[in-house]
């Protein structure tokens, strides 16, 4: 370990440290969602950089001989005392123990208010899985699924029947939203205040009351959209809404914001809805697994202090900000749970 330095990640390591988590995330078993989507490398550098720019990530690298041979990072959020780990990603032998030093180098770095962690991996990185468990982190109960929709997927039909949330219906939309998606990490009024710069919101009106809602974001740079939150109101259910909506997400996402690909995450208790995300065009491409530990304490000192990823009505530790589900990103289709249009 003499010839092995431990180190936080400066904005110049982004490039480099950008195209060697790519090439170390192409195997299921080294794979970290939270760390990559399957975005191109350069995407990838851009959202980081995004995150770093905000102070919003930190990253710790493992070098040996000059060379990178390990890497571990957390998105943080100081408000929420949350963080959401990326990795632990090893290029050697001796990979537990490079593991530990990585995410104790890690927790060390975090703002100290950070109090609650989640990992979220391809449920294929069994060494990963064990690496958490090790750690004291808890395995959730349900898997979820990730989605990915391409271009050549696209579906050519008449008038959607959904519109733009304008001024005239934020009410109706605020109720419905905060009805259906009480604890979500986005309060409907942020929303709102976010549309027009990284997220847009379409509806279904009947009469003047929103009957079905789909959020989308898409963030600047990046060439992936994401379909976050879909609801349709219980006494409108089984009726086509959900389809319509998801249909009018995937035309504004390509013809207006400019996505090259779309992504939209489930978890294990909406995956019978796979029928009605694959009649649009999604295809699964990853299924994951989260991690949790901690909450409203510092954590014991025999756990190495750690911390934990995001989630309320969110995919198991999906964070906020990734473009491509991440963070869990909370994609929920509410109205898809019991009732698939």
């Amino acid at each position: 370990m003499e010839d092995t330095i431990f180190r936080v990640a400066t904005r110049d390591d982004y490039r480099e440290l950008a195209e060697w988590l790519v090439q170390m995330s192409q195997a299921p078993a080294q794979h970290c969602l939270h760390t990559w989507a399957g975005q191109s490398a350069k995407d990838l550098q851009q959202q980081l950089l995004g995150y770093w720019d905000d102070s919003e990530l930190c990253y710790v690298v493992a070098l040996r001989n000059g060379q990178l041979i390990g890497a571990m990072g957390s998105e943080y959020d100081e408000e929420l005392e949350r963080g959401w780990l990326h990795g632990p990603h090893v290029a050697t032998e001796d990979w537990g123990l490079i593991a530990v030093m990585l995410f104790t180098r890690l927790l060390a770095e975090l703002p100290a208010c950070i109090g609650q962690l989640d990992a979220y991996l391809n449920v294929e990185n069994t060494r990963g899985r064990r690496f958490y468990a090790q750690q004291g982190f808890e395995e959730r109960e349900y898997l979820s699924f990730d989605f990915w929709w391409t271009p050549d997927e696209r579906l050519v039909s008449g008038d959607r029947g959904c519109m733009l949330l304008g001024k005239e219906h934020e009410t109706s939309f605020k109720q419905l939203y905060e009805a259906l998606f009480p604890a979500a990490y986005y309060s409907a009024e942020r929303v709102i205040h976010m549309i027009g710069q990284s997220h847009q919101v379409l509806v279904v009106v009947e009469g003047q009351e929103v009957v079905g809602f789909v959020v989308v974001s898409v963030e600047e740079g990046l060439s992936a959209g994401e379909t976050q939150f879909l609801g349709v109101r219980e006494d409108c259910r089984r009726q086509g809404y959900g389809r319509r909506l998801l249909l009018s997400a995937i035309d504004w996402l390509l013809d207006r914001a400019g996505a090259s690909g779309i992504c939209l995450n489930v978890g294990e208790e909406q995956f019978f809805a796979r029928g009605l995300y694959e009649s649009v065009g999604f295809r699964l491409r990853y299924t994951g697994i989260g991690f949790r530990k901690g909450g409203n304490h510092r954590f014991e000192e025999n756990t190495r202090r750690p911390r934990v990823a995001r989630g309320a009505v969110e995919p198991p530790g999906h964070s906020h900000r990734s473009a491509l589900w991440h963070h869990v990103h909370e994609v929920a289709a509410l109205d898809l749970r019991r009732h698939p249009n």
